[in-house]
């Protein structure tokens, strides 16, 4: 039985990895640090053994964490919310703390999966390939895409297990209310009108099912591909407008809530980011096969189904 440790096991995309993990019949430790709200992991993977771990741990503590572990999906970042600023902290915990991370697993002989972004592009317009620069900005982008060169580096001067994926925009059950996708569905259900740019920028979304099977299949593949970094994409484009309307029809709300046009768009925004998949699919033959109104019937049935429990607690 394959044992694996999540990392940022209470965050979006890290509860849902765990969840799927336990899915196909792993052991399952959901790392998690100490001040963490578990709330979303207690709600998508309560099979999962939570274990303090923090990216700001010694190489000793995280080796230790790690005995027994055949495969970690290293999910924990800072900076996904932008309300988290601190430009130091971002370099202390996502470089130089995955950094740790990756010795660690190298001394324990485990696999890695280190998660990435499409933010490591920045703002890059078109098709983007693993190829295409790296130009990111922000704190967050600009500390991810040191982690994830920096781990390649590593993976491939001392061979060790580790691959990188850089996972495009998600959505799905449980996202922070700030995310778009959220944001409108409520609007909608609630009347409260939300002003938005034109919403002609087409992105690449993709159903958050869809990268936690990326990541447990690269995770598990029969010939890992150490030192190589993989897009998690649709290799599709969805304008704003569709998105928000396809999100809008699953809440069953009120789609002239959506102001468009009421802002501007951003300066210097891109119009169309668009993944390209083939690399990851060549290597493992993973697709993306969620389609967009069936994720969103997922979305809306899941997050219906949870404010109902809770309301009966």
């Amino acid at each position: 039985m394959t044992v694996a440790l999540i990392t940022g096991a209470s965050g979006f995309l890290g509860a849902h990895v765990a969840a799927g993990a336990l899915a196909r019949g792993f052991t399952v430790r959901a790392g998690v640090r100490a001040s963490s709200d578990r709330s979303r992991l207690d709600r998508l993977a309560p099979g999962a053994t939570v274990t303090r771990f923090d990216l700001d741990a010694s190489s000793a503590e995280m080796t230790d964490a790690l005995e027994g572990v055949d495969a970690v999906i290293h999910c924990a970042a800072y900076g996904v919310d932008y309300r988290q600023s601190d430009f130091a902290k971002a370099l202390a915990l996502n470089v130089a703390g995955s950094m740790r991370l990756a010795v660690s697993t190298a001394a324990r002989g485990c696999r890695l999966v280190h998660v990435g972004t499409s933010y490591e592009y920045g703002t890059e317009d078109g098709v983007l390939a693993e190829s295409r620069r790296l130009a990111p900005t922000g704190i967050y982008g600009v500390t991810k895409a040191a982690a994830s060169l920096a781990m390649q580096d590593f993976s491939q001067r001392t061979k060790s297990p580790i691959a990188v994926v850089r996972p495009f925009s998600m959505y799905g059950p449980l996202e922070g209310s700030h995310k778009f996708v959220p944001l409108v569905m409520e609007a909608s259900r609630t009347g409260r009108p939300v002003e938005l740019s034109p919403g002609n920028q087409e992105r690449d979304y993709l159903y958050v099912g869809d990268v936690v099977d990326a990541c447990l299949t690269l995770a598990t593949s029969d010939i890992f591909p150490s030192g190589e970094i993989f897009n998690v994409c649709s290799g599709n484009s969805v304008t704003l407008r569709a998105l928000a309307t396809a999100a809008v029809e699953a809440a069953g709300g009120d789609i002239s809530v959506l102001r468009w046009g009421a802002k501007p768009y951003r300066p210097a925004e891109s119009m169309r980011v668009v993944g390209d998949a083939s690399k990851l699919t060549s290597a493992i033959g993973w697709r993306a096969t969620t389609l967009l109104a069936e994720g969103m019937k997922h979305t809306v049935t899941a997050d219906i189904s949870t404010s109902d429990r809770e309301s009966n607690e």
